[in-house]
Protein backbone atom coordinates (compact mmCIF):
# COMPACT_ATOMS: atom_id res chain seq x y z
CA UNK A 1 0.00 0.00 0.00
CA UNK A 2 2.49 2.59 1.07
CA UNK A 3 4.33 1.79 -2.16
CA UNK A 4 1.58 2.47 -4.35
CA UNK A 5 0.91 5.85 -2.59
CA UNK A 6 4.76 6.38 -3.11
CA UNK A 7 4.01 5.97 -6.79
CA UNK A 8 1.29 7.61 -7.18
CA UNK A 9 2.73 11.03 -5.58
CA UNK A 10 5.36 10.93 -8.37
CA UNK A 11 3.63 10.32 -10.97
CA UNK A 12 1.12 13.50 -9.67
CA UNK A 13 4.72 15.26 -9.59
CA UNK A 14 6.07 14.11 -12.88
CA UNK A 15 3.34 15.30 -14.78
CA UNK A 16 3.00 18.10 -12.55
CA UNK A 17 6.12 19.68 -13.56
CA UNK A 18 5.42 18.80 -17.25
CA UNK A 19 2.40 21.00 -17.00
CA UNK A 20 4.85 23.58 -15.40
CA UNK A 21 7.06 23.80 -18.21
CA UNK A 22 4.25 23.99 -20.56
CA UNK A 23 2.49 26.95 -18.98
CA UNK A 24 5.80 28.80 -17.67
CA UNK A 25 8.57 27.67 -20.44
CA UNK A 26 11.77 29.11 -19.64
CA UNK A 27 13.05 32.32 -20.76
CA UNK A 28 15.76 30.74 -22.60
CA UNK A 29 13.81 27.94 -24.25
CA UNK A 30 11.36 31.39 -25.78
CA UNK A 31 13.93 33.81 -26.55
CA UNK A 32 17.32 31.80 -27.19
CA UNK A 33 18.09 32.24 -30.69
CA UNK A 34 19.45 29.00 -31.25
CA UNK A 35 16.25 27.48 -30.32
CA UNK A 36 14.64 29.81 -32.36
CA UNK A 37 16.28 28.24 -35.79
CA UNK A 38 16.47 25.12 -36.61
CA UNK A 39 19.62 23.51 -36.00
CA UNK A 40 21.18 21.21 -38.53
CA UNK A 41 24.29 19.18 -39.54
CA UNK A 42 25.50 21.45 -42.47
CA UNK A 43 29.35 18.86 -42.95
CA UNK A 44 32.68 19.94 -42.77
CA UNK A 45 33.05 20.60 -46.10
CA UNK A 46 33.14 24.27 -46.83
CA UNK A 47 30.93 26.48 -47.80
CA UNK A 48 33.02 29.35 -49.81
CA UNK A 49 35.41 27.78 -52.00
CA UNK A 50 36.75 31.04 -53.02
CA UNK A 51 38.33 33.64 -51.20
CA UNK A 52 35.94 36.06 -49.62
CA UNK A 53 37.22 40.36 -50.73
CA UNK A 54 35.44 42.82 -49.28
CA UNK A 55 32.51 42.64 -51.58
CA UNK A 56 31.92 39.33 -50.86
CA UNK A 57 32.13 39.80 -47.06
CA UNK A 58 29.42 42.64 -47.21
CA UNK A 59 27.14 40.64 -49.16
CA UNK A 60 27.74 37.51 -46.42
CA UNK A 61 27.36 39.36 -42.96
CA UNK A 62 24.12 41.22 -44.50
CA UNK A 63 22.85 37.83 -45.74
CA UNK A 64 23.55 36.56 -41.92
CA UNK A 65 22.26 39.67 -40.20
CA UNK A 66 19.22 39.81 -42.12
CA UNK A 67 18.11 35.99 -42.22
CA UNK A 68 19.14 35.82 -37.92
CA UNK A 69 18.62 39.13 -36.75
CA UNK A 70 17.78 37.97 -33.66
CA UNK A 71 21.35 36.09 -33.18
CA UNK A 72 23.55 38.31 -35.42
CA UNK A 73 24.50 42.01 -35.22
CA UNK A 74 26.69 43.61 -37.94
CA UNK A 75 28.66 46.22 -37.33
CA UNK A 76 30.57 48.92 -39.10
CA UNK A 77 33.29 50.16 -37.59
CA UNK A 78 35.20 53.62 -37.70
CA UNK A 79 37.15 55.50 -38.75
CA UNK A 80 36.88 54.10 -42.07
CA UNK A 81 40.30 52.40 -44.40
CA UNK A 82 42.13 55.11 -46.94
CA UNK A 83 39.96 53.21 -49.35
CA UNK A 84 36.86 53.82 -47.85
CA UNK A 85 36.29 50.86 -46.36
CA UNK A 86 34.82 49.85 -42.70
CA UNK A 87 36.24 47.27 -41.14
CA UNK A 88 33.32 45.02 -40.10
CA UNK A 89 31.88 43.25 -36.55
CA UNK A 90 30.05 40.54 -37.36
CA UNK A 91 28.47 39.73 -33.16
CA UNK A 92 26.71 36.48 -32.13
CA UNK A 93 24.38 36.47 -29.42
CA UNK A 94 23.01 33.22 -28.63
CA UNK A 95 20.37 34.60 -25.68
CA UNK A 96 19.71 38.38 -26.29
CA UNK A 97 18.55 38.31 -22.55
CA UNK A 98 21.69 37.70 -21.09
CA UNK A 99 25.39 38.69 -21.23
CA UNK A 100 28.08 35.50 -21.44
CA UNK A 101 31.47 35.28 -21.62
CA UNK A 102 32.65 37.03 -25.03
CA UNK A 103 35.06 35.15 -27.37
CA UNK A 104 36.99 37.94 -29.67
CA UNK A 105 37.87 36.81 -33.19
CA UNK A 106 40.15 39.38 -35.09
CA UNK A 107 41.30 38.13 -38.34
CA UNK A 108 43.26 39.27 -41.67
CA UNK A 109 45.52 42.26 -39.88
CA UNK A 110 48.05 40.76 -42.33
CA UNK A 111 47.69 41.47 -46.06
CA UNK A 112 48.62 38.19 -47.13
CA UNK A 113 46.07 36.46 -44.96
CA UNK A 114 43.62 35.72 -47.39
CA UNK A 115 42.18 32.73 -45.90
CA UNK A 116 41.56 33.78 -42.69
CA UNK A 117 38.40 35.75 -43.68
CA UNK A 118 36.86 32.49 -44.76
CA UNK A 119 37.54 30.59 -41.91
CA UNK A 120 35.54 33.33 -39.38
CA UNK A 121 32.87 33.18 -42.03
CA UNK A 122 32.80 29.61 -41.96
CA UNK A 123 32.92 29.64 -38.00
CA UNK A 124 29.51 31.83 -37.95
CA UNK A 125 28.12 29.63 -40.12
CA UNK A 126 28.63 26.48 -37.71
CA UNK A 127 27.90 28.52 -34.59
CA UNK A 128 24.69 29.37 -36.18
CA UNK A 129 23.45 26.54 -38.05
CA UNK A 130 25.19 23.39 -37.27
CA UNK A 131 24.03 21.12 -34.31
CA UNK A 132 27.13 19.73 -33.83
CA UNK A 133 28.58 23.01 -32.57
CA UNK A 134 25.79 24.96 -30.78
CA UNK A 135 25.73 23.25 -27.63
CA UNK A 136 29.40 22.78 -26.90
CA UNK A 137 30.66 26.03 -28.24
CA UNK A 138 27.46 28.52 -28.94
CA UNK A 139 25.13 28.47 -26.46
CA UNK A 140 27.29 29.38 -23.38
CA UNK A 141 29.47 32.02 -25.26
CA UNK A 142 28.94 35.08 -27.22
CA UNK A 143 31.29 35.64 -30.01
CA UNK A 144 32.31 39.08 -31.49
CA UNK A 145 34.30 38.09 -34.74
CA UNK A 146 36.24 40.26 -37.03
CA UNK A 147 36.68 38.50 -40.65
CA UNK A 148 38.84 41.10 -41.98
CA UNK A 149 40.86 43.43 -40.01
CA UNK A 150 42.87 44.67 -43.33
CA UNK A 151 40.54 45.00 -46.32
CA UNK A 152 42.97 47.56 -47.83
CA UNK A 153 45.73 45.44 -47.84
CA UNK A 154 43.39 42.30 -49.22
CA UNK A 155 41.92 43.30 -51.41
CA UNK A 156 45.04 45.28 -52.85
CA UNK A 157 47.77 41.60 -52.89
CA UNK A 158 44.57 39.63 -54.40
CA UNK A 159 44.14 42.07 -57.53
CA UNK A 160 47.75 42.06 -58.16
CA UNK A 161 47.90 38.09 -57.53
CA UNK A 162 48.85 37.18 -61.36
CA UNK A 163 51.34 40.10 -61.72
CA UNK A 164 55.14 38.33 -61.96
CA UNK A 165 56.47 38.61 -58.09
CA UNK A 166 59.37 41.63 -57.60
CA UNK A 167 61.22 41.93 -54.27
CA UNK A 168 59.30 43.84 -51.94
CA UNK A 169 61.14 46.67 -50.43
CA UNK A 170 62.69 47.44 -54.50
CA UNK A 171 59.38 47.00 -55.22
CA UNK A 172 58.06 49.63 -53.29
CA UNK A 173 61.21 52.27 -54.22
CA UNK A 174 60.21 51.97 -58.15
CA UNK A 175 57.31 53.73 -59.63
CA UNK A 176 58.49 51.59 -62.94
CA UNK A 177 58.43 48.26 -61.09
CA UNK A 178 55.05 48.41 -59.60
CA UNK A 179 52.97 49.14 -62.47
CA UNK A 180 53.49 45.88 -63.94
CA UNK A 181 54.63 43.54 -61.01
CA UNK A 182 53.59 42.52 -57.90
CA UNK A 183 55.46 42.76 -54.43
CA UNK A 184 57.08 39.24 -53.33
CA UNK A 185 55.07 39.44 -50.40
CA UNK A 186 53.21 42.42 -48.76
CA UNK A 187 52.30 42.63 -44.60
CA UNK A 188 50.91 46.03 -44.71
CA UNK A 189 48.00 48.37 -45.08
CA UNK A 190 48.10 50.74 -48.08
CA UNK A 191 48.28 53.92 -46.69
CA UNK A 192 49.82 56.74 -48.11
CA UNK A 193 51.20 60.25 -47.39
CA UNK A 194 49.49 63.38 -49.62
CA UNK A 195 52.83 63.47 -51.35
CA UNK A 196 53.98 59.77 -51.16
CA UNK A 197 55.02 58.66 -54.33
CA UNK A 198 57.00 55.44 -53.45
CA UNK A 199 57.09 53.61 -50.56
CA UNK A 200 53.92 53.37 -48.63
CA UNK A 201 52.16 51.28 -46.18
CA UNK A 202 52.29 50.85 -42.39
CA UNK A 203 52.82 47.20 -40.65
CA UNK A 204 49.29 47.69 -38.61
CA UNK A 205 50.37 44.43 -36.12
CA UNK A 206 53.53 46.63 -35.24
CA UNK A 207 51.17 50.00 -35.24
CA UNK A 208 49.67 49.42 -31.15
CA UNK A 209 50.46 51.52 -28.54
CA UNK A 210 51.73 49.49 -25.87
CA UNK A 211 55.65 49.74 -26.03
CA UNK A 212 55.67 50.41 -29.08
CA UNK A 213 59.05 49.90 -31.24
CA UNK A 214 60.37 48.55 -28.36
CA UNK A 215 61.84 45.63 -29.94
CA UNK A 216 64.26 47.54 -31.85
CA UNK A 217 67.13 50.73 -32.25
CA UNK A 218 66.44 52.43 -35.16
CA UNK A 219 62.58 52.42 -36.26
CA UNK A 220 62.07 50.30 -39.96
CA UNK A 221 62.02 52.47 -43.27
CA UNK A 222 58.72 52.97 -44.94
CA UNK A 223 59.95 50.54 -47.36
CA UNK A 224 60.35 47.94 -45.11
CA UNK A 225 57.04 45.45 -44.89
CA UNK A 226 57.51 45.91 -40.98
CA UNK A 227 57.37 49.52 -40.73
CA UNK A 228 55.03 50.04 -37.73
CA UNK A 229 53.86 53.91 -38.65
CA UNK A 230 55.48 57.43 -37.76
CA UNK A 231 53.41 56.98 -34.45
CA UNK A 232 51.25 54.40 -32.47
CA UNK A 233 47.90 54.07 -33.50
CA UNK A 234 48.59 55.99 -37.49
CA UNK A 235 46.76 53.40 -39.02
CA UNK A 236 43.18 53.49 -38.99
CA UNK A 237 42.37 50.74 -38.47
CA UNK A 238 44.53 50.21 -35.35
CA UNK A 239 42.10 52.85 -34.57
CA UNK A 240 38.90 51.09 -35.33
CA UNK A 241 39.58 47.61 -33.50
CA UNK A 242 40.74 49.52 -30.31
CA UNK A 243 37.86 51.63 -30.72
CA UNK A 244 35.76 48.59 -30.78
CA UNK A 245 37.54 46.47 -28.22
CA UNK A 246 37.54 49.22 -25.94
CA UNK A 247 33.45 49.42 -26.41
CA UNK A 248 33.53 45.80 -25.80
CA UNK A 249 34.21 46.70 -21.84
CA UNK A 250 34.37 43.64 -19.81
CA UNK A 251 32.52 41.02 -21.94
CA UNK A 252 35.53 39.46 -23.07
CA UNK A 253 37.08 36.45 -21.96
CA UNK A 254 39.19 35.57 -24.27
CA UNK A 255 40.67 37.08 -27.63
CA UNK A 256 41.87 35.16 -30.75
CA UNK A 257 44.27 36.87 -33.18
CA UNK A 258 43.89 34.53 -36.35
CA UNK A 259 46.72 35.17 -38.23
CA UNK A 260 49.37 32.90 -40.89
CA UNK A 261 52.55 31.39 -41.15
CA UNK A 262 54.12 31.58 -44.42
CA UNK A 263 57.14 28.83 -43.47
CA UNK A 264 55.90 24.86 -44.55
CA UNK A 265 55.98 23.23 -41.39
CA UNK A 266 56.38 25.78 -38.63
CA UNK A 267 52.60 26.68 -37.24
CA UNK A 268 52.26 27.97 -33.72
CA UNK A 269 50.03 28.99 -31.06
CA UNK A 270 51.31 31.77 -28.96
CA UNK A 271 50.74 33.80 -26.16
CA UNK A 272 52.49 37.32 -25.15
CA UNK A 273 54.17 38.73 -24.64
CA UNK A 274 55.59 39.45 -28.33
CA UNK A 275 57.52 42.49 -27.18
CA UNK A 276 59.91 40.92 -24.20
CA UNK A 277 60.97 37.80 -22.97
CA UNK A 278 59.41 38.42 -19.39
CA UNK A 279 56.62 36.09 -19.21
CA UNK A 280 53.29 37.18 -18.34
CA UNK A 281 52.04 36.56 -14.68
CA UNK A 282 49.76 34.18 -15.91
CA UNK A 283 51.93 31.87 -18.10
CA UNK A 284 51.72 28.31 -16.98
CA UNK A 285 47.65 28.73 -17.29
CA UNK A 286 48.41 30.03 -21.40
CA UNK A 287 50.69 27.20 -22.23
CA UNK A 288 48.54 24.73 -20.80
CA UNK A 289 46.19 25.84 -22.40
CA UNK A 290 47.69 26.23 -25.97
CA UNK A 291 49.14 22.62 -25.20
CA UNK A 292 45.60 21.16 -24.49
CA UNK A 293 44.50 23.03 -27.55
CA UNK A 294 47.58 21.72 -29.61
CA UNK A 295 46.60 18.34 -28.96
CA UNK A 296 43.17 18.77 -29.80
CA UNK A 297 43.50 19.68 -32.85
CA UNK A 298 46.37 17.71 -34.50
CA UNK A 299 47.47 18.68 -37.83
CA UNK A 300 46.60 16.17 -41.23
CA UNK A 301 50.51 15.33 -41.17
CA UNK A 302 50.45 14.34 -37.60
CA UNK A 303 52.44 17.22 -36.52
CA UNK A 304 50.97 19.59 -33.45
CA UNK A 305 51.26 22.92 -33.74
CA UNK A 306 54.03 24.65 -31.84
CA UNK A 307 52.87 26.42 -28.15
CA UNK A 308 55.22 28.99 -26.77
CA UNK A 309 55.40 32.78 -25.73
CA UNK A 310 55.58 34.80 -29.10
CA UNK A 311 59.21 36.26 -28.10
CA UNK A 312 60.80 33.05 -28.04
CA UNK A 313 60.91 33.44 -31.54
CA UNK A 314 61.52 36.90 -32.14
CA UNK A 315 60.62 39.88 -30.08
CA UNK A 316 57.83 41.74 -32.04
CA UNK A 317 56.39 45.12 -30.44
CA UNK A 318 53.70 47.41 -30.96
CA UNK A 319 51.44 44.14 -31.41
CA UNK A 320 47.40 43.55 -31.31
CA UNK A 321 48.03 40.71 -28.68
CA UNK A 322 50.36 42.41 -26.37
CA UNK A 323 47.89 45.55 -26.78
CA UNK A 324 45.02 43.89 -25.90
CA UNK A 325 46.30 41.93 -22.59
CA UNK A 326 48.81 44.62 -21.52
CA UNK A 327 46.30 47.72 -22.14
CA UNK A 328 43.12 46.19 -22.23
CA UNK A 329 43.25 43.90 -19.82
CA UNK A 330 42.38 40.27 -21.10
CA UNK A 331 44.44 37.91 -19.29
CA UNK A 332 43.61 34.85 -21.99
CA UNK A 333 44.44 35.86 -25.64
CA UNK A 334 46.03 33.78 -28.58
CA UNK A 335 47.78 34.21 -31.67
CA UNK A 336 47.16 31.40 -34.04
CA UNK A 337 49.11 30.94 -37.29
CA UNK A 338 48.42 27.88 -39.44
CA UNK A 339 50.19 27.53 -42.67
CA UNK A 340 49.32 29.76 -45.68
CA UNK A 341 51.02 29.72 -48.68
CA UNK A 342 52.24 33.41 -50.32
CA UNK A 343 49.72 33.99 -53.41
CA UNK A 344 48.17 30.61 -53.36
CA UNK A 345 46.26 29.37 -56.39
CA UNK A 346 43.46 31.31 -56.44
CA UNK A 347 41.03 28.71 -57.56
CA UNK A 348 42.24 25.52 -55.77
CA UNK A 349 39.72 25.30 -53.19
CA UNK A 350 41.16 22.22 -51.43
CA UNK A 351 44.41 24.63 -50.38
CA UNK A 352 42.13 27.08 -48.91
CA UNK A 353 40.12 24.24 -47.64
CA UNK A 354 43.22 23.18 -45.43
CA UNK A 355 43.58 26.38 -43.74
CA UNK A 356 40.43 26.93 -42.90
CA UNK A 357 40.28 23.49 -41.51
CA UNK A 358 43.39 24.02 -39.24
CA UNK A 359 42.19 27.69 -37.96
CA UNK A 360 38.87 26.26 -36.94
CA UNK A 361 40.57 23.27 -34.86
CA UNK A 362 42.70 25.73 -33.45
CA UNK A 363 39.82 28.00 -32.45
CA UNK A 364 37.43 25.89 -30.96
CA UNK A 365 40.46 23.55 -29.08
CA UNK A 366 41.39 26.95 -27.25
CA UNK A 367 37.82 27.45 -26.41
CA UNK A 368 37.71 24.07 -25.22
CA UNK A 369 41.13 24.36 -23.27
CA UNK A 370 39.81 27.15 -21.09
CA UNK A 371 36.54 25.41 -20.49
CA UNK A 372 39.00 22.92 -19.51
CA UNK A 373 40.87 24.71 -17.22
CA UNK A 374 37.83 26.06 -15.48
CA UNK A 375 36.02 23.26 -15.13
CA UNK A 376 33.35 24.65 -16.77
CA UNK A 377 30.30 22.74 -17.97
CA UNK A 378 31.89 19.85 -16.32
CA UNK A 379 29.88 16.91 -13.58
CA UNK A 380 32.43 15.07 -11.49
CA UNK A 381 31.52 11.12 -12.23
CA UNK A 382 33.66 8.95 -9.22
CA UNK A 383 36.27 11.45 -9.40
CA UNK A 384 36.39 11.76 -13.15
CA UNK A 385 35.69 15.56 -14.98
CA UNK A 386 33.09 14.83 -17.56
CA UNK A 387 32.12 17.46 -20.30
CA UNK A 388 28.63 18.22 -21.36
Amino acid sequence: MLLQIKVSLLTVLYFSGILFMVLFPPRNFEQSGARKRTMRSIGDEIKYKQYINYEALLTVTKRISYSDSESARLLYLKPVTSENRSIIALELHNDLQSKKPGILVIAALNGMAWGAPNAVIELAEKLLYDSNYQTPFFNDYDWYLIPMANPDGIDFTQNLRTRPSFRADEWSKNATVRNITRPSIWHKNIDKNNEQVTCFGTNINRNFAYHWQDDVNKTPNECSQYYPGHKPFSSVEAQAIRNYVHSLGDLIHLTIHLHASFVPKKEFILYPWRYSLRHPSNYRTLQDIGEYAARQSRLPDGRLFEVHQSSSDERVAGTLSDYITGVVGIDLVFLIKPYHQIYPNYTDHTILEVYETKAISAILSLVRGWRSSTKQNTLSFFGKDVEF
